[in-house]
């Protein structure tokens, strides 16, 4: 190929790029002020700048858009986790990873909100996102059973607990922070912290 094609196609890639990403901002800057029911693709290519039209080059309806989302934000939440699932010291440590966790529900806690009010229509988000879920459980799972062999931890069930736990938190952040990112998030971690240590006896 060319080196002439290799550029245009180059500044093709990025010029979508930069549209799906307009796309997907604007819809996170939507959600922001109203439910997902409430949006519509105009809305979003209006505040993105870009006609209708241009909207199903790139996706086919909003759902997809928020399916978009939930990969982007499942992947944060996976790095958020990391630090607990390798620490030396994990009852340390877990006020870190629930910070840095729960700044992700702060930062996307109405498009997440957004993943459970898209179930039913089109794509299944809401099974989508409890697969997000499990991908994060499973790890986690892991560790504790770890952390208990090595006399770290102490907790029946290890795998049911950390599912449970898991829900929890999303279920709690997602109660504070699909609504508004005004709550400090120290406040719902130092709950969240005292549940877990209490629950799982770490040490």
């Amino acid at each position: 190929m060319s080196p002439t094609r290799t550029r245009t196609r180059a500044a093709a890639q990025q010029r979508r790029a930069a549209t799906e990403q307009a796309i997907l901002d604007a819809t996170e800057a939507l959600l922001e002020t109203r439910p997902f029911r409430a949006l519509t693709v105009e809305d979003v290519m209006e505040v993105a700048g870009l006609s209708r039209t241009a909207f199903y080059r790139y996706f086919p309806d909003l759902e997809t858009v928020v399916l978009r989302h939930m990969a982007g934000i499942a992947d944060e939440l996976f790095v958020a986790s990391q630090d607990w699932l390798k620490a030396d010291d994990p009852d340390a440590q877990l006020l870190d990873s629930g910070l840095r966790i729960a700044a992700v529900y702060r930062d996307h806690g109405r498009v997440m909100q957004a993943f459970s009010d898209a179930t039913g229509a089109g794509p299944d988000v809401h099974q989508a996102w409890r697969s997000v879920l499990d991908s994060l459980i499973e790890p986690g799972v892991a560790h504790l059973e770890a952390l208990i062999a090595a006399g770290r931890a102490d907790c029946e069930r290890p795998g049911e607990t950390i599912r449970a736990l898991s829900v929890l938190i999303d279920r709690y952040m997602l109660d504070i922070y699909g609504r508004s990112s005004d709550v400090d998030i120290a406040e719902p971690v130092a709950v969240l912290l005292q549940i877990w240590r209490r629950t799982l006896r770490l040490r």
